[in-house]
Order: C-alpha cells, then structure tokens, then sequence
C-alpha cells in the first residue's frame, strides 16, 4: 500500500511522543517486540546510518553518476571464472544490426583482476551504435560491476546520417569508459556491519569513497529474517526535489486511504538529527490484499541536493513475499507491535559522521 515517496533521519520525535501516545502492548507483543529490537545494528545506506535488526535480509541497487552499481558476495576463484564465462558469452553472441557485437575486452592497468567489456548488450538492440560498457573487479570478498550505456556512432559510421551530424558528440564511450574506470579504481567491497569513516556513499556491499555530488541514488530493502511480509525500504536520492513535503499530500494520501479501506494511525513532524522530518502511518489493504500498514517517512522533500538529497524511509506490514514465496494470508505484525519497531528503527535514522 504505497501511496508516497518517505522519508527519514535521526533523534528523537518531539511531540509526536507527548501528543499521540501509542495504546499499551499485551504481554506478548512485548516479549515480540523486544526479541525483534534486542540486536540492532547500524547499517550504512547512502551517506546514512540507520539501527536494523541484526538478522535482518538485505537487498539493494544504486546508481552513481549515471553508473549503475553492484556488489555480489563470492570467492576470487568463483569471481574468476565467472569473468571467464562472460567474456566467452560475449564473444559468442552474434547481433542482427551488424556482424560486431563485442567491440572491447579487457583489463585495468593497476588494478590487479579488473575486466572490462564493450558490447551492444543485447542481441535485439535497434541501434548499432549502443554500447554497454560493464567493469569488474574483486575486492574483499564481493564482485563488484560498474555499468552505463553509450553510443559510438563512429563503427560503424554513421555520421552522414541528418540526426546524427546534429549531435555535439558522436562516439561518448572513451569518455564513459574513463568515468568508469575512476570509480572502479575507488570503489570497494564492505561487509553489511562496516561502517566506514571517511566521505563516501554506501551501497549493498560496497562503498565508494569521495565527496557527496547530485547524481546519487541508494535505494536499500531490509526484510525481517522470518517474517517476509514485514520490512523497510530506504532510498536517498541527490537528484530529486519535491514540491510538495509529505504532509503536504494529505489530500491525495486521504483518497488513497479510503480506497485502499485504511486509516490514518498517526502522522506529523519529527525532529531527527536537526532534520526536519515528516512521518505518516496508516493500516489498511496492502499490495498483497491482506489487513496490514503500511508507515512512511519523508525528509529533505523540498531541498534535494548533494548534501541534502531526498531521504525516504518506509515499512510494510503485510507486504508482498519475496520472490518465488507465497502471498501472506495475514500480517505477521499486529499493529502495536508494527508501530513500536517503526518508532525503534525510524529514531535511530542519521547522516553519517564525515559522510558529506
């Protein structure tokens, strides 16, 4: 039941604890709640620490100055050979647009195992000029891949094409390739519990040191260990600029509420870390069409920037399973129980020291 971008940040709420006191949890929604909080653990999402459950299921992607990238946990030897089959991959495949497909195999100078690949990428691409460029490298246990398209409308030639002679820059792949080859050099593999202390974005296992930029986009799935419908979704984008706060959508958030046959729980202003935060919790039919909530938190809406990207935090209650499950038959949380994760999760939502 999501209606909303969210969004979150550190500290303590303000009034929402004095004005809208949470109802008494039974003796058993307590013992629930303490053996799910008992073990938090930071976790670096973005240039973000947020306390999770130790136990938690982590999934992830990220999209860093126009690269997407992604880390994969496996050996140097699984790493090697799995480099191995896609360079025998590519050089098998054969495109329609032109007898090329694989235009660059190679390695980094310096970077010891690097590979990287130029191909059109898929073998029904239209256009002969799409180049996929992907880089890889192994580093403390996790494969790491960078990757971004380009175009070469040099090989082959097309440059007496109308359109393209209008276009400033013909063949943008030697400059894509130096973007990616400078992050490659940067970038490193981190294990869930690492909590780096110098600039840099966090992402699923990895970080890439540097200075905040506008072109960074996290996004973090964190789903409880045996409980699958229950879980957050945290996402910081440098990009995005709202032009309205959360609060300010109540109108459109009611009708989808009535729709959804839900209700508000509790919603207002939260003061995290000296950010100024918004937060909206509901119940109601959720995306798996079962009774559960569904609780949003919005930060940075209006301001969306390097050193104040947009921050959203959700949970759900009742979710759709993960691939491959069966659909819930019912939420695994009961409301009080729902809400008290939230607030004990969502409190500890903070800017890394030194991140920025």
């Amino acid at each position: 039941m999501k209606w909303s971008t969210t969004l979150a940040a550190l500290g303590f709420a303000i009034c929402l604890t004095a004005c809208h006191r949470n109802p008494p949890l039974t003796l058993q929604e307590q013992e629930i709640v303490t053996e799910l909080t008992a073990n938090l653990t930071p976790r670096c999402v973005g240039r973000y620490v947020i306390d999770m459950p130790g136990d938690v299921l982590v999934f992830g992607d990220a999209t860093l100055n126009g690269v997407k990238v992604e880390a994969q946990a496996m050996t140097q030897k699984d790493y090697e050979d799995a480099m191995e089959a896609r360079s025998q991959e590519l050089k098998s495949i054969k495109t329609h647009t032109g007898p090329q497909f694989l235009y660059a195999d190679g390695t980094v100078n310096g970077i010891k195992g690097s590979r990287y690949f130029i191909s059109q990428g898929d073998i029904n691409v239209l256009s002969p000029a799409t180049r996929i460029i992907e880089s890889y490298k192994w580093h403390h246990g996790y494969q790491i891949k960078l990757q971004i398209e380009g175009s070469d409308f040099t090989n082959p030639d097309q440059t007496d094409d109308p359109i393209v002679k209008q276009l400033t820059d013909k063949n943008d792949v030697p400059e894509k390739l130096r973007l990616v080859i400078s992050m490659l050099e940067r970038i490193r593999g981190r294990t869930e519990d690492e909590i780096p202390t110098e600039p840099g974005v966090c992402f699923v296992g990895g970080f890439l040191p540097g200075r905040a930029t506008a072109q960074e986009n996290i996004s973090t799935q964190f789903v409880l260990k045996n409980k699958h419908d229950v879980g957050f979704d945290f996402d910081t984008d440098a990009n995005i600029r709202e032009t309205t706060t959360l609060l300010q959508r109540g109108a459109d958030i009611n009708a989808m509420l009535k729709q959804n046959e839900g209700r508000t729980i509790r919603k207002g202003r939260v003061d995290l870390s000296g950010m100024e935060t918004e937060e909206w919790l509901t119940s109601g039919l959720t995306y798996a069409h079962i009774q559960g909530h569904y609780f949003a938190l919005e930060a940075n809406s209006r301001e969306g920037s390097a050193k104040t990207p947009l921050v959203t935090l959700d949970m759900d209650n009742g979710g759709l399973p993960l691939k491959g499950e069966d659909p819930p038959q019912k939420a695994s949380l009961t409301e009080g129980e729902a809400v008290a994760l939230w607030d004990a999760v969502s409190r500890t939502l903070r800017p890394r020291p030194n991140a920025f």
